[in-house]
């Protein structure tokens, strides 16, 4: 695809070491290097990541999407939508309780798209699916 930091692993050999696609690939990078990721099996925040992708919070997915829309190309479409629109990947963060998931959507499988919290409660660290690339 012409990066080194798209996709599963990287091949770069340092930060700074870009492919063809410099901007596409520091866009995967910067996500890469989210310093939140839970990896599989590891538990943060009362989260356990029991998936068999890299769980990023949610802030940092949602900086990879703004950088994948700013490159605006083809490719950074290709990616986004293998991202966000499959329905494979998760984030979590710090929000109110959810009470239900009123749409879902996926490609790959069902994901909740948006989701219903509550007015009252302390908030609390929860998984999230991510919204499709648009």
């Amino acid at each position: 695809m012409g990066t080194k930091w798209c996709g599963t692993g990287n091949a770069a050999e340092n930060p700074s070491d870009l492919g063809p696609l410099k901007n596409l690939d520091a866009c995967c990078r910067d996500h890469d290097l989210c310093p939140d990721d839970l990896e599989p099996g590891q538990s943060r925040h009362n989260i356990t990541n029991d998936t068999p992708f890299t769980m990023s919070h949610c802030d940092c997915n949602e900086a990879f999407r703004a950088c994948l829309k700013a490159e605006g190309s083809g490719a950074a479409k290709e990616v986004g939508i293998a991202f966000f629109s499959t329905g494979l990947f998760q984030c979590y963060r710090l929000a109110p309780p959810t009470h239900a998931c009123t749409k879902w959507a996926g490609m790959l499988t069902q994901a909740c798209q948006e989701y219903k919290f509550g007015t009252s409660g302390e908030l609390r660290w929860q998984v999230f699916d991510m919204a499709a690339f648009e």
